[in-house]
């Protein structure tokens, strides 16, 4: 046996068994925070119990303020709005801020009409200064990121020091923010007391979406979302019969798959071991003042690896001085802005992110989402974070389960098989098939999670309970398999250009990983 390959077999499987500890951390972290087993009668009796309760169960409880930034109309935007509207909390503890910047959106009139069912709880639309629609800009514009732009009014219009941001299109089961409050006021990371020096100062909620039919609003989360606009789906176009329509609809199920699969196993197991900051998004919950003296700390440190050209430290000292609720206008230079916040607290707040056993769910349009706009989303942020996180993104194909049963299959044949085997089928296939059943478990117990979380679901998550919505094995493996058939070219892709297509307009990244427009 050769010295080169030997030397290779030690590395491969080490780093084998990293990538499944990581995987199968993820794994049983979901099995045992995440899985839900009351049957609806069960959770209407705990639900009652809980209405039954008065309000002194919530003395102590800090205020809160939801903030949802819109623009457009999203697929089933009413159910997610509402459930901001219906979570398990005092209505003079928390208040909504709708944020937009046209004054003539059409999400408009569907946040007017949730205002008025819920007369008791304090909501308010939060509308920019001199917005002009054919620029599509306005006063409130700090950076290219339009929804920081957005979320900066509702930072200073906000009544309470915790702030929740919340995406339009996602919604949450009513117990997500007396759960996420405590989470954050007792230093509790999925039940678990946190131990340590750093303190829970973001709690956030796994990501899953699902693809629905007979949506409110039939559109694709590019055309939703205003975050794609002009991206093309030629690739659909072109295929004649039943391919065109396979391609054309598979997106949001290659998207489901993605989300319930790779994302949330890795997702959890960053969050569970703390070893750096990785979030996503669609539902934050942190302190104001937090972000504030973070921001604030940025000029003092010397040897950030994030937060260190000249631009970067006169934009944070400027716009802390301005006062309190500023500083998350410094986030609208990163396209990011999710992720760097969380850098931002982890390096200059002494803070970790922390979770709470939920879940919060967007649906997507099963109807024209495309394999394209699938591959174009993948794409887009990958060489995102190809610029934030070089080498993790350059490891990420080494954890998808081809790839990553290939070269652990290749060290453990060469290692203990014989210097004459490479290769073994059988232990490739007993590799696959483990992931593949992992990966089925994992799909059901956080489907089973958003199903069981709430008595009031919304009539597109209750259809997930039929029998005929539930995927066979055969229609869930054919969609787990094309998403794990695409995650390495989807990545090459990723990796070899450099544009990246925003909002309808292209962007670069920067060193100092703040986006420019082209």
């Amino acid at each position: 046996m050769s010295t080169v390959r030997y030397a290779l077999a030690c590395i491969f499987l080490v780093w084998y068994v990293v990538v499944l500890v990581f995987a199968y951390n993820g794994f049983w972290e979901i099995m045992l925070k995440f899985r839900y087993r009351l049957n609806r009668q069960q959770r209407r009796k705990n639900t009652d119990a809980l209405e039954s309760v008065s309000s002194s169960s919530f003395d102590g409880v800090e205020g809160v303020s939801i903030i949802r930034p819109l623009k457009g109309v999203d697929p089933e935007m009413s159910s997610c709005l509402e459930s901001s509207f219906v979570q398990d909390y005092p209505t003079d503890k928390f208040e909504i801020l709708f944020c937009v910047d046209d004054p003539e959106d059409s999400c408009i009139p569907i946040v007017k009409n949730l205002i008025e069912k819920h007369p008791l709880v304090n909501a308010r639309i939060l509308l920019s200064s001199n917005y002009n629609r054919e620029t599509r800009t306005s006063d409130d514009h700090y950076g290219p990121n339009p929804k920081v732009n957005n979320l900066a009014k509702g930072f200073l219009e906000a009544k309470f020091d915790i702030i929740w941001a919340m995406d339009s299109n996602v919604w949450a089961p009513s117990r997500v923010l007396a759960r996420s409050v405590k989470s954050l006021q007792q230093n509790i990371d999925n039940g678990r007391p946190v131990r340590g020096k750093r303190q829970v100062k973001l709690v956030h909620h796994t990501p899953l979406a699902l693809s629905v039919v007979d949506t409110e609003y039939s559109l694709s989360p590019i055309s939703s979302s205003g975050e794609d606009e002009g991206v093309s789906t030629d690739a659909a176009r072109k295929c004649g019969g039943v391919h065109r329509r396979i391609l054309k609809k598979s997106g949001a199920k290659l998207d489901e798959m993605f989300l319930f699969t790779s994302h949330s196993k890795f997702y959890v197991t960053f969050n569970n071991l703390s070893i750096a900051p990785c979030v996503n998004g669609k539902s934050n919950i942190y302190r104001r003042s937090d972000l504030d003296y973070a921001v604030s700390q940025i000029p003092k440190v010397t040897d950030s690896q994030f937060f260190y050209s000249p631009d970067v430290l006169q934009d944070a000292k400027y716009f802390t001085s301005l006062g309190p609720g500023h500083a998350i206008k410094f986030f609208s230079r990163y396209i990011g802005e999710d992720n760097m916040i969380g850098i931002c607290l982890w390096e200059n707040a002494m803070g970790r992110t922390g979770m709470t056993g939920d879940v919060v769910v967007q649906p997507l349009s099963g109807e024209d989402n495309g394999v394209n706009d699938y591959m174009e989303r993948r794409v887009r942020w990958l060489r995102v974070r190809k610029y934030m996180v070089l080498a993790a993104t350059l490891l990420e194909p080494t954890t998808e389960s081809i790839l990553c049963g290939l070269y652990g299959n290749f060290a453990i044949s060469t290692l203990f098989l014989g210097a004459k085997s490479i290769f073994n089928w059988k232990l490739f296939m007993f590799h696959m098939t483990v992931w593949i059943i992992t990966d089925y478990i994992q799909f059901y117990v956080l489907l089973n999670s958003a199903l069981h979380s709430d008595v009031n679901l919304p009539a597109w998550l209750k259809k997930q309970e039929s029998p005929t919505v539930q995927k066979s094995v055969a229609r869930w493996f054919t969609a787990w398999l094309g998403r794990e058939l695409l995650a390495l070219p989807i990545w090459i892709q990723a990796m070899i250009g450099h544009e990246i297509d925003w909002r309808g307009r292209p962007f670069k990244i920067k060193q100092d990983l703040t986006a420019e427009e082209l």
